[in-house]
């Protein structure tokens, strides 16, 4: 195994947001005008009728791939979700590009997709909850493709320029996505009949962690060196434009006309009270505020992942491509599979406290060894291959090895921190309980991204994995000792 490459690779000069909350309404299904006597009532977009006065049973329902209104949601959110994560972080590429690998400017980026869920994840569920959910996704598919296209431009502005656009966009892109999500959701139930919603809801979350891997770990890594930047952002606009024709097929009369009552004002109080009582209820629950801990910890390590993780990859750290990422991303992704599949069998609910003490444990170790890669590396090449710049196989071996665990870690904590807060909130507060989270780990995320961006210009981005790995053990630290403290 070798850590160096006979020939480094010659520097090119590039001209190149957990889910918001889906609160779903009670609406009524099918055309609410009142039918007369021997008319049909469509329900569940035509996939089941019945005859109002004849007696007959109802005819057999329609498959999910045979259900056309169905299928047309699927295809949008999975062309949608593609898109968006592979847009996610090829612009924080894009930015590091310009920027000659910026920690700093890769951190900043990252905060701007992240920024919007603070102020709009808790309000898009609310504001679908009392608009017309078609509607709803036809606007935001039009214009994220209306937006996107604006950053081809961005290559013959000045860097100083160029990036502050950058973030703007992509700011209105994430506020834009916001809902997006919730409106999905909300639509699912009013196209598939009752018996079947089990099923369409297990069908897009399947759908949701195949799009995360191959847009995240596959696509956004590899097609900016493949076709270019600015080619995959023309290409990327043209799938939502795809995905607006897809939802504009979709019917209008699948839900009832809804009385908006409440205007923006009571509106925007009413999210406010509810997030209010929703935290309350978390803080009174040891359990329940150790699992959004635990939440929090994962999404603001995987947002500094993405933010310094392609810096260290490329000048800054490694020295490789930062296309290279993809030998970071698809193992952590196969790392996260395996968490999934076994976790049930691993985690019960009698050892849950100390296993997910022990994985913040882990997580924090292995964002250490991680730093640690670059000063082994050249430690190896200083020895064995003295003057031969870093690189080749062992490299790509080493942080595959460690990428594995480390997803499997995030998978372990993600799974069983969302089993505790679906287990122990009542429902009738689960959704607020699920706002105040969503709303807390975007919020508390934005400061470690900036803290590892700004060190990493500092410092060096060694010294940041170090800190953020450590700060991570804290977190098991803290969990331990509450743990402790309550007995």
């Amino acid at each position: 195994m070798s850590f160096s490459s006979q020939h480094s690779k010659p520097n090119q000069d590039s001209n190149e947001s957990q889910g918001p909350l889906t609160q779903t309404s009670q609406v009524g299904r099918g055309n609410t005008n009142h039918p007369t006597e021997g008319s049909s009532l469509k329900v569940a977009s035509e996939t089941l009728t019945i005859e109002a006065d004849s007696g007959l049973p109802p005819k057999k329902e329609l498959s999910l791939f045979r259900n056309r209104n169905f299928m047309l949601l699927w295809v949008a959110q999975a062309l949608t979700q593609t898109a968006q994560n592979t847009l996610n972080l090829a612009l924080v590429d894009y930015v590091s590009r310009l920027t000659k690998g910026s920690p700093t400017a890769a951190a900043i980026e990252t905060v701007a997709f992240v920024l919007p869920g603070v102020f709009f994840s808790a309000l898009a569920g609310v504001f679908v909850d009392r608009f017309n959910k078609r509607y709803i996704l036809i606007y935001t598919n039009l214009l994220r493709a209306l937006i996107v296209p604006w950053l081809v431009l961005m290559s013959g502005l000045p860097i100083g320029v160029a990036v502050p656009i950058i973030f703007l966009i992509t700011c209105g892109f994430s506020t834009i996505s916001q809902f997006f999500g919730p409106a999905e959701g909300a639509m699912i139930p009013l196209l598939v009949s009752p018996n079947q919603l089990t099923k369409a809801n297990s069908f897009f979350q399947v759908t949701f962690f195949a799009s995360m891997f191959v847009g995240f770990s596959i696509l956004a890594p590899l097609l900016p060196r493949l076709i270019g930047p600015e080619n995959l952002f023309a290409a990327i606009s043209v799938l939502y434009f795809a995905c607006f024709l897809l939802v504009w097929w979709l019917p209008n009369n699948v839900e009832r006309p809804i009385e908006r009552k409440d205007d923006a004002r009571r509106m925007v109080t009413t999210i406010w009270k509810e997030l209010k009582e929703g935290w309350a209820f978390i803080r009174a629950r040891g359990q329940i505020w150790l699992a959004i801990i635990y939440l929090s910890t994962v999404q603001s390590a995987l947002f500094i992942m993405t933010a310094i993780g392609i810096p260290y990859i490329g000048e800054k750290g490694l020295g490789q491509e930062p296309g290279d990422i993809i030998y970071v991303l698809a193992p952590m992704s196969l790392g996260l599979g395996l968490s999934v599949a076994v976790v049930g069998r691993l985690i019960t609910p009698h050892n849950r406290s100390q296993m997910l003490v022990w994985s913040s444990v882990a997580l924090g170790i292995n964002l250490c060894i991680v730093g640690l890669v670059k000063p082994l590396a050249e430690l190896w090449v200083n020895i064995f291959d003295k003057g031969v710049h870093i690189g080749g196989p062992g490299l790509f071996a080493v942080l595959i090895i460690f990428s594995i665990p480390f997803g499997f870690v995030i998978g372990l904590l993600n799974v069983s921190s969302l089993t505790i807060l679906q287990q122990q909130s009542p429902k009738e507060l689960v959704g607020r309980v699920f706002a105040a989270y969503f709303t807390f780990a975007n919020f508390v995320s934005i400061f470690p991204i900036l803290f590892a961006g700004t060190l990493g210009d500092l410092i060096g981005l060694v010294p940041v994995f170090f800190l953020v790995g450590l700060a991570v053990c804290g977190v098991g630290y803290y969990g331990w000792s509450e743990e402790k403290r309550r007995g």
